[in-house]
């Protein structure tokens, strides 16, 4: 070595240092010693004893650096858990809190000011302040608030506790210090989850592809019926229900709502990025089937792979309280997991929870049934961050209000929005009733408090008994309208904006928890939940329209039907369906359908040979590749006013299907000859992709489908790529954010793992990260590395 390399590394540096804010004016930031990124931060674990207002607790820690809170009380270990949650994951939490309440351009500056506009204008922030109040005066929820006011006093104990210095990483470059916590943060992260699960602008996307093609695309793709889709559950063991909706004849406005949808999605964009909902997996089997004689319940909820993690796992423990899973910071009590009685997990139902109306205006009066009504006015002051200047500046938004909703506005469009998730809800007592549920029937009662998001709620209990109940508030609307279309007619339920003029699908009210279907000890070895249709038949026919695709749920069938035909099946086995990356049913479905319109020899083989999905492959490159492409391509085609998510796969198939089979319908989206010029142009296209990507050389799957967490704010701090397989619905799924040159970086899949075994009172788990949010901690990824990404499980045990 040149051995006055270090002293030429240092003038390097410090040249570096002079020059480089002339050309970088945010690098003073990073190299301010008191506030910038010179130092790591507090990265110490809080452990040993811990003196509450509710007695003592202790926090100790495993040989994978999992928590675990002993308490005299339950008070004891909320105030622990408080103090231990901001000792992890200060940042997150505030991020956490400030993104449902619109007050996070006031952290990080302009990038999150649309986001803020839009949850102002929902009013989520005046959602969480009631639901506070509310559980503050329900008598039910006397002792949750107070849980809940001892775990925000341990948090801000801490905050009090920290120098400028011990401030993690992110607020050193944003030259900020984290505010204290009230009750209300820990309602908003509550909310944080109805948002990123339930609000969604799917009715305006189907607007405007209505508005290009006529009501006849939503027959021709079979949006409504979904006659593909495999159901998660059968009417005929479900309690029937009644709805109070009645149906009158109404029409298709053709209103216009393209510059309302591109202000919705801009203002989601932030959102999208950090917290993408992407699907999730659950499923019980019946102690009559399992080695234990104990139903095994399994749950991986496929989220953003983010760097922290979203979870942190955590065992708490008090007289009366066993309990561990994961929680997330902001949140007083474990989210999914088990205690000694019971296990429980969730998928999203993918339901329909938001509706828009839109209106004859008269500047800002609207016309309502036979008069004019004055829109209510609201003024909100957002404040923006200037982490280069280091001061807020005020931006001021007035918002209408109609008789369905806050009224969101772009160029001459107005809608106003009915969302499930502005109702001010108790989703946090669910969460405490539950954790402290002996068996199956006092979980479901538990469901009483639960509003949104709408879960596919799935538990056992250790005396053999399983339920699934979609659970949540759905909406029960009146003047429900009828649009014709010559012969054709669809039944407006939601799926497309009302005419809130007429009072078209306004909402009275819900349905009530005991009217919800339910599924109780069906005769069947196993329950499995993967966001697909959840019912058969008539019973679930408020559950909405726009679910996942089947994929997965077929594959984990398969999977658990050949271990139960097998034998008694065990942890073991459960194990290795969670991570299942061998096929995509979806990937062998597709390109099956493409290899009718343009047959390739290669892939033919690949299909032939069983369509496997392993890193170790070249072929499944290739596949993922083109089907990506060729379903972007067919999106754009018919218009692409959102995200091509949109597309299901299922509805590509059913247009691809009439398409082959010469039927005319097709023809009105893809002219003859369309179909095979749009798989030659994009299989061409994902072959060169492919070789650039591998230069040539026959590459590995798993080296162009790679798992890629990153940190919402530094690069520097993303977590080490792995490779993946598998594709977009194998069962442990690889959802890539793009297909280019660069590879297929995934940025989405199982945000945790958990498989909780009710015999042993084990439960196995693998974190996509670690227990600290620090980057520079050791425990930052040491799961992720350990455990998660190669198909491994820390156990915890409940006793």
């Amino acid at each position: 070595m040149w051995p006055y390399a270090p002293k030429f590394a240092a003038a390097l540096l410090l040249i570096a240092a002079i020059l480089a804010p002339t050309l970088n004016p945010l690098l003073p930031l990073f190299l301010d010693p008191f506030h910038g990124l010179a130092g790591s931060g507090r990265i110490d674990l809080p452990s040993g004893a811990l003196r509450t207002p509710a007695g003592e607790s202790r926090i100790e820690w495993d040989s994978a650096n999992v928590p675990t809170i002993r308490g005299e009380s339950e008070e004891a270990v909320a105030y622990a858990l408080g103090y231990l949650s901001a000792s992890l994951r200060l940042f997150q939490a505030d991020l956490q809190r400030r993104l449902p309440q619109g007050r996070l351009a006031e952290l990080v500056g302009d990038i999150a000011l649309e986001s803020d506009r839009l949850m102002r204008t929902l009013g989520m922030h005046l959602s969480i302040q009631r639901s506070w109040e509310r559980l503050k005066a329900s008598q039910e929820g006397q002792r949750a608030a107070r849980l809940i006011e001892l775990y925000v006093q341990g948090f801000n104990d801490y905050l009090s506790r920290l120098s400028p210095r011990d401030l993690p990483p992110e607020y050193r470059l944003l030259g900020l210090r984290p505010e204290p916590w009230r009750p209300e943060d820990v309602m908003a992260t509550q909310k944080l989850f109805t948002i990123m699960l339930a609000l969604d602008n799917d009715d305006l996307i189907l607007n405007e592809l209505v508005r290009r093609w006529g009501v006849r695309v939503i027959v021709d793709l079979d949006m409504i019926e979904r006659k593909r889709a495999t159901p998660q559950a059968s009417c005929a063991f479900a309690t029937p229900w009644s709805s109070a909706a009645r149906t009158v004849e109404g029409s298709y406005g053709n209103v216009s709502s393209a510059d309302v949808l591109r202000y919705f999605r801009e203002s989601m964009i932030l959102w999208r990025e950090l917290y993408p909902y992407l699907g999730s997996n659950s499923w019980a089997v019946r102690g009559e089937h399992t080695k234990s004689g104990v139903p095994i319940v399994a749950n991986d909820p496929h989220l953003a792979l983010t760097a922290p993690s979203l979870w942190f796992v955590v065992r708490l423990q008090a007289p009366g309280l066993s309990v561990a899973g994961v929680t997330v910071p902001g949140a007083p009590s474990i989210v999914i997991g088990m205690n000694r009685d019971i296990a429980w997990s969730f998928t999203s139902l993918v339901g329909d929870f938001v509706d828009f109306y839109y209106y004859v205006w008269r500047g800002d009066e609207y016309f309502y049934l036979d008069d004019w009504r004055r829109a209510e006015r609201r003024e909100e002051v957002i404040r923006v961050w200037d982490p280069r200047g280091r001061s807020y500046r005020e931006v001021r938004l007035t918002v209408l209000e109609t008789i369905h909703g806050p009224v969101l506005e772009r160029g001459a469009e107005r809608f106003a929005v009915a969302f499930t998730g502005r109702e001010p809800s108790l989703e946090v007592l669910f969460l405490w009733e539950l954790s402290r549920a002996k068996n199956v029937t006092e979980a479901l009662r538990a469901q009483r408090h639960f509003v949104a998001p709408v879960q596919n709620f799935l538990v056992a209990d250790r005396y053999g008994n399983i339920a699934y109940s979609p659970t949540g508030a759905y909406p029960l609307r009146r003047n429900v309208p009828v649009i014709r279309e010559g012969e054709l007619f669809v039944v407006n339920n939601g799926l497309l904006p009302f005419n809130g003029s007429r009072a078209e699908g306004e909402w009275v009210g819900y349905i009530d928890y005991s009217q919800l279907p339910v599924l109780l000890n069906p005769p069947l070895p196993f329950v499995v939940t993967a966001n697909t249709k959840p019912w058969d038949g008539k019973c679930g026919a408020h559950t909405g329209w726009h679910w996942a695709d089947r994929f997965r749920q077929d594959r984990i069938t398969e999977l658990l039907r050949g271990a139960v035909e097998r034998g008694k099946v065990g942890v073991e086995e459960v194990m290795r369906i969670q991570v299942d990356v061998s096929k995509d049913l979806s990937l062998s479905r597709y390109v099956s359908i493409l290899l009718r319109l343009r047959p390739d020899a290669e892939l033919l083989s690949w299909l032939e040979a069983g369509a496997r999905t392993e890193p170790e492959l070249y072929e499944p490159a290739i596949a993922l590749s083109w089907m990506a492409l060729f379903h972007q391509a067919l999106w754009d085609r018919l218009g692409s006013p959102g995200p091509v998510s949109f597309l299901r796969m299922e509805y590509a198939e059913e247009l691809l299907e009439l398409y082959l089979a010469g039927d005319e319908r097709a023809y009105r989206y893809l002219p003859r000859g369309e179909a095979e010029r749009m798989a030659e142009e994009t299989l061409v296209r994902a072959r060169e992709i492919v070789s650039k990507h591998f230069q040539g050389r026959a590459g590995k799957y798993g080296e162009f489908l790679y798992f890629d967490p990153r940190h919402p704010v530094l690069r520097a701090f993303d977590l080490p790529r792995a490779q993946a397989g598998g594709g977009f619905y194998s069962v442990s799924p690889a959802f890539p954010s793009e297909v280019s040159e660069r590879g297929a970086p995934v940025r989405g899949g199982a945000s945790v793992r958990l498989i909780a075994d009710l015999a042993e009172g084990k439960l196995y788990v693998a974190l996509p990260g670690g227990s600290h949010g620090n980057p520079h901690s050791p425990l930052y990824s040491d799961h992720y590395k350990r455990f998660w990404s190669r198909g491994l499980y820390h156990v915890l045990s409940i006793s």
